[in-house]
C-alpha cells in the first residue's frame, strides 16, 4: 500500500553536503508561513548549510540554488 503524503504539511530541513540525507529536521507544521520563517532563521543561524522548505515531497524553496 503506498504511503499518502499530506500536501498541507510543510517542513524545514538541513541536508548533508551531498544532498542525500537530512541532517536535521528543523520544523514540520501545517502553517506554511511559520515554516518559511523558520527557514529564514535556520539560514541565518547556519549560513553554510543547505536548508530546504518542502510542502509534502515538493521542494518549495532552498537556501542554495547551486544544488
Amino acid at each position: 500500500m503506498p504511503i499518502e503524503t499530506d500536501t498541507h504539511f510543510s517542513s524545514t530541513d538541513i541536508w548533508d553536503d551531498a544532498g542525500g540525507n537530512i541532517v536535521e529536521h528543523v520544523v514540520g507544521v501545517y502553517d506554511f508561513e511559520l515554516t518559511e520563517g523558520t527557514c529564514r532563521a535556520a539560514v541565518a543561524r547556519w549560513p553554510a548549510s543547505w536548508v530546504t522548505v518542502r510542502q509534502g515531497t515538493r521542494v518549495v524553496h532552498e537556501s542554495s540554488e547551486q544544488r
